[in-house]
């Protein structure tokens, strides 16, 4: 690419045609930084801007280099009242032009913008390989980031032993299956649970941020927000039969333009049933449950925040392996 003048405006979040002049570059950062990966689904790059998390709103900046684009920086801003921070939804450069100050001018033209709304920080996500630091995370340790939490990625390929549904639900329990939301009597019993695994994770991560809270309504924006975004999820819980309350779950998603790569998402179960199995069990019944309905489904990723050897176990036992190509980095800028 030649060297033309770069700039950087706003981006108006009702067009979006203008918006999927960006896709490209979230296409081309992946395919430096993860080649073995499916490519970046349109729909979900477009519709985490478009169709933001609930209680949220999306700006965006983008950076264009002889009017083409090279840079963008979509942010998730907290509704009024709730603006300690706010999170990074999509932040790209073009690798060609990487390490020449783009990045800088997005970040400084977004926190300049947010520190007049209030927003005192910013958290975002960086991905790269898992013996070293990837491009992401050399940026944003120049910025003076401070790091808060590691992840690292696993994978697991699709086979048969994998298909099995039998396994230990305890005593007077059953299994429920529900694709792309989660029906209404139980939305109350999921909020609560969502809450917890969001105060479990806030707690690991040492941070003083304020953990999500999930309610009924919540839950139902959030899966109103994922179908936006093109995801199909697959969820299966377990459910007490003689309290009817639920006392895990595990759900699973995969993009709209994706057909062999799924997502492993959250799998909660409540101290009270914990020590049994039933992790193990909530995520293959899930995956069995999946499968029925994706055949072509190949593998399964997942994010295993390191410092939380439990669900590193459970998800080994299933037969989870470290991705050597992955390594996610939480960080507070």
């Amino acid at each position: 690419m030649t060297q033309d003048p770069v700039s950087i405006e706003p981006l108006c979040l009702d067009e979006g045609h203008a918006l999927g002049e960006f896709y490209p570059l979230k296409q081309q950062a992946q395919a430096e930084d993860f080649p073995a990966d499916p490519a970046a689904c349109r729909k979900d790059f477009l519709g985490q801007i478009l169709h933001p998390r609930p209680g949220n709103s999306v700006l965006a900046w983008g950076a264009r280099m002889g009017g083409r684009p090279v840079g963008l920086c979509a942010v998730g801003v907290p509704e009024a009242g709730r603006r300690w921070t706010a999170d990074v939804v999509h932040f790209v450069v073009h690798p060609d032009v990487r390490r020449t100050g783009i990045g800088s001018r997005l970040l400084a033209t977004a926190t300049g913008h947010l520190a007049g709304l209030g927003v005192q920080k910013m958290t975002a996500f960086t991905s790269g390989p898992a013996d070293g630091a990837g491009a992401g995370d050399a940026f944003a340790e120049a910025t003076g980031a401070a790091r808060i939490l590691r992840y690292q990625r696993l994978s697991l390929r699709i086979g048969p032993t994998r298909l099995a549904t039998d396994g230990d639900t305890g005593a007077g329990c059953e299994l429920l299956h529900w694709r792309d939301d989660v029906p209404a009597e139980y939305r109350a019993a999921f909020a609560a649970m969502s809450s917890r695994l969001a105060a479990e994770e806030a707690a690991r991560s040492g941070s003083d941020q304020v953990p999500e809270d999930f309610d009924e309504d919540k839950v139902q924006e959030l899966y109103a927000v994922l179908r936006a975004w093109g995801y199909r999820t697959y969820l299966t819980a377990v459910r007490h039969r003689e309290t009817g309350l639920l006392v895990g779950y595990s759900a699973l998603g995969m993009a709209d333009s994706h057909q062999r790569h799924a997502s492993q998402w959250d799998t909660i179960v409540l101290p009270s049933h914990r020590g049994r199995g039933l992790g193990v069990v909530l995520k293959r019944a899930n995956l069995s449950w999946t499968v029925e309905h994706e055949p072509e489904l190949a593998t399964v990723t997942t994010w295993n925040a390191i410092g939380n050897p439990a669900m590193l176990h459970v998800n080994e036992s299933f037969g989870f392996r470290l991705d050597q190509s992955g390594a996610r980095r939480e960080w507070t800028l």
